[in-house]
C-alpha cells in the first residue's frame, strides 16, 4: 500500500480510516481520516511514493513528527502518531483543523487591521518561540504555514504547522547529509542568510520570515518582489524593503521600526531573539494578547514577567537599526 493507492475507506494500520484528501504538494499527501476506536476525526500526512523511498525525505519527515512533539505551545499543531505504511513510507497523524491559512485570508479579505495582524503574529511569536527554546528553527515561516482555526468556544487561534525542513540540534555531518547545499524554504519568506545557503543559520532567520509576514498582513504584499529568483535574491541581499508606512500609512511609526529591525541583512542587526519581537508587538495587540508576549519572552529569561521584561523607547529601538536606509520620516 502506498499513497497513490489509497482510496476513500482504505484501513491504515487496522486503526485509522481514510476518509478523503485535503490537500497535496510538491512532496507530501495529507488525508482527512478517522480514528476508528475513538471515533475522532484526524489529519494524516504521508509523503508521496517517490519522496518515502528517499532516505533524505523520510529523515525530514520524521525530523518533523520529533520537532512538533518537543514544542510546548498551544500555537503548534499537535502530532498524535506516527508508523509506516504496508509500503514501508512513514506517516504522521496530527490534529485535524478545521479553517484556513492566513495566506488565503489575505486573498479574501486583504490587508488586515492592524491589531489582528499583529495578534497574528504573536501567537506565532509564542510558537516559535517554544521551538527555539527548544533548539528547533522552522526555516519556513510564511502565511501558508500559519493556520487559522476556531475553538470550541468559538474564539479563533493561530497554529504554526509544516516543520518539515525545521533544523533541530544536528552535528555538522548530519546537517550537511541533510541539505547537501540546497536553498531550503520559501523564497519571499527567505532570509539572506538562507538565500546565501550560510552554515550559520539561527533563530534569526525566523525573526526575519516573521517580520515579512508582519509587513505582507499590514500591505497586503511582501516587501520584497521580483519577477525572477536572481532578482529576488538580489533584493533581499542589498536593497532595503519599502516602508511599510509609505505602503500604508496609518501603521504607527514604532511598529514600522519593529518590522524593520526584523529586516536587517546581517542577523545581528535583527531584533535578539523571538520573545524581544513579541513584547515590542504586545502594544499593538489586544490586551488578551499581552499574555502571549510575556509567555514568549520567559523562554528567554527564565522568571520574567509583564513588569520586569520591558524595552526600551522608541528612539533607541530606531537607532540600533545600523543606520539602514528608510523610506519615511
Amino acid at each position: 500500500m502506498s499513497e497513490d493507492t489509497l482510496r476513500n475507506g482504505t484501513i491504515i494500520d487496522d486503526k485509522y480510516r481514510v476518509d478523503r484528501v485535503l490537500g497535496q504538494g510538491a512532496m507530501g499527501v495529507v488525508l482527512l481520516a478517522t480514528h476508528l476506536e475513538l471515533d475522532q476525526r484526524v489529519a494524516i500526512k504521508l509523503l508521496q511514493s517517490r519522496y518515502a523511498e528517499r532516505g533524505e525525505a523520510s529523515t525530514r519527515f520524521m525530523r518533523e513528527a520529533r520537532a512538533c512533539v518537543k514544542i510546548q505551545s498551544e500555537h503548534v499543531v499537535r502530532v498524535l502518531d506516527v508508523g509506516k505504511l504496508e509500503s514501508g513510507g512513514p506517516y504522521m497523524v496530527m490534529e485535524y483543523l478545521e479553517g484556513r491559512d492566513l495566506a488565503n485570508v489575505l486573498q479574501d479579505l486583504g490587508p488586515l487591521p492592524i491589531s489582528l495582524a499583529v495578534e497574528y503574529v504573536l501567537q506565532a511569536c509564542d510558537a516559535v518561540a517554544a521551538a527555539h527554546a527548544a533548539g528547533i528553527i522552522h526555516r519556513d515561516l510564511k502565511p501558508g504555514n500559519l493556520f487559522l482555526t476556531t475553538l470550541s468556544d468559538r474564539s479563533e487561534i493561530v497554529k504554526v504547522i509544516d516543520f518539515g525542513i525545521s533544523k533541530a540540534r544536528l552535528t555538522d555531518s548530519d546537517e550537511a547529509a541533510l541539505t547537501q547545499g540546497a536553498m531550503l524554504g520559501s523564497p519571499l519568506y527567505m532570509s539572506p542568510e538562507q538565500m546565501m545557503v550560510s552554515k550559520d543559520i539561527d533563530g534569526r532567520c525566523d525573526i526575519w520570515a516573521l517580520g515579512i509576514i508582519l509587513y505582507e498582513l499590514l500591505t497586503g504584499k511582501p516587501p520584497f518582489e521580483a519577477a525572477s529568483m536572481p532578482q529576488l535574491c538580489s533584493l533581499v541581499l542589498h536593497t532595503p524593503p519599502l516602508a511599510v508606512r509609505l505602503v500604508r500609512p496609518d501603521v504607527p511609526m514604532l511598529l514600522e521600526e519593529v518590522i524593520h529591525r526584523c529586516l536587517q541583512k546581517e542577523p545581528k542587526a535583527r531584533l535578539a531573539n523571538v520573545g524581544e519581537l513579541a513584547m515590542y508587538l504586545a502594544d499593538f495587540a489586544p490586551p488578551s494578547a499581552a499574555r502571549l508576549a510575556t509567555r514568549a519572552m520567559r523562554f528567554f529569561q527564565p522568571g520574567a514577567n509583564s513588569g520586569s521584561a520591558r524595552f526600551s523607547q522608541p528612539q533607541n529601538l530606531i537607532s540600533s537599526s545600523q543606520g539602514a536606509k528608510r523610506g519615511s520620516a
